[in-house]
């Protein structure tokens, strides 16, 4: 157990790009590209939401300070 631990850890990034990658070939394979794009975009929005439940950052919040950012401030 603890050499499985420490291959794991001194090879992460390794193991992590071969499962993430591995994965990515196969949806590609099953679903085709566009349904495997749109299954990554929303897994990307489920994260982010969930990001900001975590954190206690309201909808509004981020809407308003999205759209208080593109506002051109008058001259």
């Amino acid at each position: 157990m603890n050499e499985l631990l420490k291959f794991i850890i001194l090879n992460f990034w390794k193991i992590t790009g071969f499962v993430l990658f591995f994965f990515l070939a196969l949806f590609l394979v099953l679903f085709g590209f566009f349904k495997t794009l749109f299954i990554a975009a929303l897994t990307l929005l489920g994260f982010i939401l969930g990001k900001w439940k975590d954190e206690g950052i309201s909808l509004n919040q981020v809407i308003r300070n999205i759209y208080s950012s593109m506002r051109v401030p008058r001259q």
